[in-house]
């Protein structure tokens, strides 16, 4: 292939694995890939091992030079810098990101929280046809937040605007990564829905997902947790009614908050489906201001696990 163009490298480094990607100056994706990483080493090796995936990746699509490396990644992350400040899922803590990319790679590298990758993704792909405001909720592992005003990523002062799932929605709730109580994505992120299944498995309050689990002898997951709940497993069909009315209470914040004409949901979580969005939108109606949310349009992106990595990638067009 031609070196002649333009192209652009997008990481999406998730908790287990690391999503790559190649675009074009006009931002078309070519190349995609993902490869496992391992966070469990010192954070220098973990980069060393991003660079080297990224690398190969790069001589699997016969590509000898990029423009620059965009890079999505779980926390509070300082742009400018491109330092992670702070990442409980990770547990990272002022790790520069940017420096240790840039000594293995020699490239020009943009770092931005992956929730922001995803929202410059969902704008790009799913939405700026016809909106200039947006709000993007990643319903993954945790939750992660994005936020488009006027076509713009909104960093917020120190870069750490859109935390939208560690907005605490219940005072003396559950402990979460971050170390607050009540975060959403304590309640609505994939490891609180569930760590609630589990304590209604320790009381023999979910017979049919435990059976579920017994029979297929797969790891507890919001997927088997949807399965049960269509097979008529009571726990996990209250589990999703609840779960989808605190995503309602966070829609309707948002909808209060940023007044936008999109929002855009994705992640694993977010296909469940009406089990989960049926409450959801019913519970935004509800709480919301009736004006903003019947104006706003809420979807789940078709382009999924992908927004991250091509966020990334694009930030190096804006």
């Amino acid at each position: 292939m031609s070196t002649r163009k333009n192209y652009i490298l997008g990481a999406d480094c998730g908790g287990t694995n690391i999503k790559m990607a190649i675009v074009d100056d006009s931002g078309r994706l070519l190349h995609s890939d993902l490869q496992p990483i391992d966070y469990k080493k010192q954070p220098i090796q973990v980069v060393r091992d991003m660079a080297q995936r990224l690398k190969n990746f790069l001589a699997r699509c016969n590509i000898n030079r990029v423009k620059g490396l965009g890079v999505g990644i779980a926390g509070d992350v300082d742009p400018h810098k491109g330092l992670v400040r702070f990442s409980p899922n990770l547990g990272w803590n002022n790790v520069p990101l940017k420096e240790y990319l840039f000594k293995f790679l020699r490239i020009p590298v943009l770092v931005e929280n992956d929730a922001n990758c995803a929202a410059v993704g969902a704008y790009w792909l799913d939405a700026r046809r016809d909106c200039e405001n947006l709000v993007c909720l990643t319903l993954g592992t945790g939750v992660g937040g994005g936020i488009i005003v006027g076509g713009k990523l909104y960093r917020g002062t120190t870069g750490s605007a859109g935390e939208i799932g560690h907005m605490t929605i219940d005072y003396n709730g559950r402990r979460c990564k971050c170390g607050n109580l009540g975060c959403a994505e304590s309640l609505i992120g994939a490891w609180g829905i569930i760590l609630s299944a589990q304590e209604a498995l320790k009381k023999n309050q979910a017979p049919i997902l435990k059976k579920l689990i017994r029979e297929t002898n797969e790891k507890l997951s919001p997927k088997l947790i949807e399965q049960a709940a269509k097979k008529g497993d009571a726990f996990s069909r209250r589990l999703w009614k609840q779960t989808g009315v605190q995503l309602g209470c966070v829609l309707s914040n948002c909808v209060n908050i940023f007044n936008p004409e999109r929002i855009v949901l994705s992640g694993g979580v977010s296909k469940v489906g009406n089990l989960l969005l049926a409450p959801a939108l019913a519970t935004m109606k509800s709480r919301a201001f009736k004006v903003p949310a019947k104006t706003v349009k809420v979807t789940v992106s078709k382009y999924g696990e992908k927004l991250g990595v091509m966020g990334a990638a694009y930030l190096l067009l804006e």
